[in-house]
């Protein structure tokens, strides 16, 4: 069964990012289905045409978002009608819909004209509701006279907030009807390793895995902002006998990974952290320079935060280093505001400030301006503290300003995350650790 994705609109062509690609993708990952491929089409008639030829041509199930709205180049469904060679109604119980959705939302009794266009129907289509827009989604199923095979054909709106709850109401179950197999995707998610070096570390595991049943097994891997995600699926018969390869893959990968593993699918450093202060019964506080309230930013976006969240004091400047976490003026002087030292004296400040358990510090150069040889650009100093000690982390980061700085969020997370889990950081440790060799083969039947 091949299933494609053809996303329209002439603005994905012009740098937009296609975020219904990646949501499509994503989900119909993990009902245990893929992609086969993904098309970007722009609102030209001719186009729009021949990508919908091939896409027929080549695939049983095709998906395609946007061009469903009211304006001149919304013309998807004529598209779609005349390669089809098929009639266009309008539905009077979708003109009716609209009209009640102009008067709840818009406070018009009536409905514009250009609107009425998206009552809109191929003949022979089902009509799938649109609880957030105007633009109903359709589903329609022919057979190719060709092929003698039937197709499906999915017409979606282009808003997320529109096509995501239509995707889900109706192409979702579709598809878990339609799928003959059991599929299963997990990722786990590892900080503290480069992405070559983690590659050469689980490739045992990965090796003896595909040589036992290639057919039946996938992986992947993915860095972003220092986290590396490893992804694998397993399909197979029955449940039972994808648990059991699922379990042995990720006991492999554990073995090998350890406590690089930060945590698992849709985890982030954040939650993780988050999860093990609320267990513990501990709080945090930061103190930010270089990152600007990007912590706290990252920590508040977790429900549930303020269980184990203070507070965050972001002290850019010299001057509110001094008076709010009573840095030394001396030190300032002495080592500079990027600094082990002055980094250590702000987590002193803001865990007095506090009151919390522990607290964390950030003080660095991310950029573009303003590094020396001394202090090059991307150098990071994370301070800790807490009531028995204090020490401080550096860092060398490269990347944009953007980079560094999350790198710079992420690694005050994982070095908090590490502490939680009971283990001890040498001071200004660097978590690029060095390549190690493999010692774990998975063993399968």
């Amino acid at each position: 069964m091949k299933i494609e994705l053809i996303c329209t609109g002439s603005e994905l062509l012009a740098g937009k990012v296609n975020t219904n690609a990646a949501y499509v993708g994503s989900r119909l990952s993990e009902i245990g289905v893929d992609l086969s491929l993904i098309t970007a089409i722009g609102d030209k008639k001719q186009d729009l045409l021949q990508g919908f030829k091939r896409a027929f041509e080549r695939s049983d199930i095709v998906i395609s978002t946007g061009g469903l709205g009211p304006t001149f180049d919304d013309i998807t469904i004529e598209t779609v009608a005349e390669y089809l060679g098929l009639e266009i109604y309008s539905d009077r119980k979708t003109l009716k819909t609209i009209r009640e959705y102009f008067l709840k939302y818009r406070g018009l009794s009536s409905i514009p004209d250009i609107n009425k266009k998206q009552a809109n129907v191929i003949k022979g289509a089902k009509i799938l509701r649109n609880c957030f827009g105007t633009a109903p989604g359709q589903m329609l199923r022919f057979k190719d006279c060709k092929k003698k095979v039937r197709k499906t054909l999915f017409l979606l709106p282009g808003p997320p907030r529109e096509m995501k709850p239509v995707f889900e109401e109706n192409i979702v179950p579709f598809l878990k009807n339609y799928s003959l197999s059991v599929k299963k995707n997990k990722t786990i998610r590892v900080f503290g390793l480069a992405e070559s070096v983690v590659e050469e570390m689980i490739k045992p595991v990965m090796e003896e895995a595909e040589f036992c049943d290639s057919k039946s097994v996938d992986f992947g891997i993915l860095a972003t902002e220092s986290v590396i995600d490893v992804k694998f699926s397993v399909s197979g018969a029955d449940e039972r006998s994808v648990d059991e390869k699922m379990n042995k893959l990720k006991r492999g990968f554990r073995s090998i990974l350890k406590d690089n593993i930060l945590g698992y699918d849709k985890d982030t450093l954040a939650s993780v952290v988050g999860r093990l202060l609320l267990s513990g019964k501990k709080t945090v506080s930061f103190a930010e320079s270089c990152t600007g309230g990007m912590i706290a930013a990252a920590i508040t976006a977790v429900p549930g935060s303020s269980a184990y969240f203070k507070n965050s004091v972001v002290s850019y400047s010299n001057g509110s280093k001094m008076k709010l976490l009573k840095v030394k003026k001396g030190t300032l002087k002495t080592f500079g505001a990027v600094s082990a030292e002055t980094a250590e004296e702000m987590a002193k400040g803001v865990l007095k400030l506090s009151g919390s358990d522990y607290a964390f510090s950030t003080t660095g150069i991310a950029g573009p301006d303003g590094g020396t040889k001394a202090y090059p650009l991307g150098l990071v100093y994370i301070g800790f503290a807490d009531k028995n000690k204090t020490e401080s982390f550096k860092f060398n980061f490269v990347g944009t300003r953007k980079d560094i700085r999350k790198k710079t969020v992420n690694t005050a997370l994982d070095l908090l995350r590490r502490i939680l889990i009971g283990k001890n950081l040498k001071n200004k440790i660097n978590l690029t650790l060095k390549k190690t060799k493999p010692r774990f083969i998975l063993k399968t039947k």
